[in-house]
């Protein structure tokens, strides 16, 4: 998971890439401090680009993404935001979107990802 400060390149990458991670945190949260490592290795399976965002150094992130709290991440899928988790991650969920997701290079319905 690459850690960056450009805005920029992350909207550009959710853009251009199929499949694309975001994790966004805050230094004095302790909840961060748990979900991130666990985030990277959960990452270790996949190919995604994926990105950890801190809304301190970068507060221009909550607006952009209405993370008001944290942690949240994001999985953007051809440039839609198609699962946000925040404060509680619930990691198996998480797994279950990611490996759909990994499953295809073409654009997933709808219909098919929210169908339980």
């Amino acid at each position: 998971m690459k850690e960056t400060h450009d805005l920029t390149e992350v909207l550009k990458t959710i853009q251009e890439e199929p499949t694309v991670v975001l994790a966004i945190s805050t230094p004095d949260c302790s909840v961060c401090h748990a979900v991130v490592p666990k985030l990277e290795q959960l990452l270790t399976h996949y190919t995604f680009p994926a990105y950890h965002l801190d809304a301190f150094e970068m507060p221009e992130v909550a607006g952009t993404f209405q993370a008001f709290t944290a942690p949240v991440i994001l999985l953007f899928h051809f440039g839609k935001e198609v699962e946000r988790q925040a404060r509680f991650i619930q990691f198996e969920q998480l797994t279950k979107r990611l490996d759909q997701l990994n499953e295809s290079t073409d654009q997933i319905s709808y219909d098919t990802l929210f169908d339980h």
